[in-house]
């Protein structure tokens, strides 16, 4: 795994459609069935790297042979405890060679060494509702929350605050050289789908008990949902800002999280917006660069940024 943590999202081409009840919202699905049966799956993953036989693509990470790995499910279900994440290990013949249950919130599992593939699902145990958020697959033990503030320091009475850009499966692994030239850093990560855009009351709070901490702290971002979380936070608070010339429209951000965000954080959002008083340190030499390669290579764009 090149990445801190792999997260799995609700499959719709693949859950128990049958009388059920399916609700799409922007970090989370609702699905509610009052007839299902114990024991039925409520919805699955696979890992098929055949495209031409599947004509679909893994919905799940490339896991290494004998290596442990640490599982959350961050869901809930109705009545409480009502539903479990079956793994099922396959050998090369597609044949199950073990099979894995996680009933609790965080669990663990060692990838089989004659393992060739794996698929996950989430089974009924009597549940009646499920609110789901995703899964989270990592090689080191995972610590609950949506967002992991990861530290770089140097001795400095400066701090650097990095938005990590979200590529939507994973949160990145971040290497020292990536944040090297920032300085004394403290990179913000999220397993949240486009982070939330970086807009949270942990955050806040955050940037407010450093306020006295450092002579100076700026916020820096490299791609178009952090440049969302400097510009509000340069707003809020006045730190000083840094962000590309990638923009996410607002009204793009107010319906997505319509129902999410109080009425001063759509305040500041707005003056955000309105009246921006961020620098743009970074400009696209190409403007047909697709999103998609923004969101993964974008963090090297950092070696160009400058104190």
């Amino acid at each position: 795994m090149d990445y801190k943590k792999y997260i799995i999202y609700w499959n719709r081409h693949d859950f128990y459609n049958y009388g059920s009840q399916v609700a799409f919202h922007h970090n989370s699905v609702s699905f509610k069935n009052e007839l299902m049966s114990p024991g039925k799956k409520i919805v699955g993953w696979g890992t098929s790297y055949n495209y031409q036989a599947s004509r679909s693509y893994p919905q799940l990470p490339l896991l290494r042979k004998g290596k442990t790995y640490y599982v959350a499910l961050k869901f809930e279900s109705i009545p409480e405890n009502a539903a479990y994440l079956k793994i099922d290990f396959k050998d090369n013949l597609d044949e199950s060679i073990k099979k894995v249950y996680i009933k609790g919130k965080l669990g663990s599992f060692e990838f089989p060494e004659n393992a060739h593939s794996y698929t996950m699902e989430l089974m009924s145990a009597g549940t009646k509702q499920i609110e789901f958020q995703q899964i989270e697959i990592s090689e080191t033990p995972i610590i609950w929350g949506d967002y992991e503030f990861m530290e770089f320091k140097s001795q400095s009475d400066e701090l650097t605050v990095l938005f990590v850009e979200p590529n939507h499966h994973a949160i990145p692994q971040i290497e020292y050289k990536q944040v090297e030239k920032l300085g004394n850093t403290m990179a913000i990560a999220s397993s949240l789908w486009g982070a939330n855009f970086f807009i949270s009351d942990e955050i806040e709070q955050y940037l407010r008990d450093i306020k006295h901490n450092y002579k100076k702290i700026r916020l820096i971002s490299y791609g178009a949902y952090g440049n969302v979380g400097v510009r509000y936070y340069n707003a809020l608070l006045k730190y000083p800002g840094y962000v590309t010339d990638e923009e996410i429209p607002l009204s793009k951000i107010e319906e997505e999280r319509q129902d999410t965000l109080s009425k001063n954080e759509k305040k500041i959002l707005v003056q955000a917006y309105q009246n921006p008083q961020v620098k743009v340190w970074y400009k696209r030499t190409n403007k047909e660069v697709s999103f998609v390669k923004t969101l993964i290579n974008g963090i090297s764009r950092l070696q160009e940024f400058k104190i």
